[in-house]
């Protein structure tokens, strides 16, 4: 890797940590308000990662895992 290539990737590393910190901060002021272990999914088409001012509430569907009726 030349010098150049490590300046770049210093660059970019210090911009997804300033993202992180950022998110970070972010949930401790706007908590989530889903279960703990919930997983979310952002397909590549989808229009929040064309609009970074549209609120996954808008698009997204909550699923919910069904439950086994346990007969004894």
């Amino acid at each position: 890797m030349n010098k150049e290539m490590k300046k770049e990737l210093t660059r970019i590393s210090a911009e997804i940590v300033a993202e992180a910190i950022q998110m970070r901060l972010d949930y401790e002021r706007n908590p989530s308000d889903m279960p703990s272990g919930s997983v979310i999914e952002v397909h590549e088409d989808s229009p929040l990662l064309e609009d970074e001012d549209k609120k996954l509430g808008d698009v997204a569907v909550q699923i919910k895992r069904k439950t086994k009726n346990r007969r004894k």
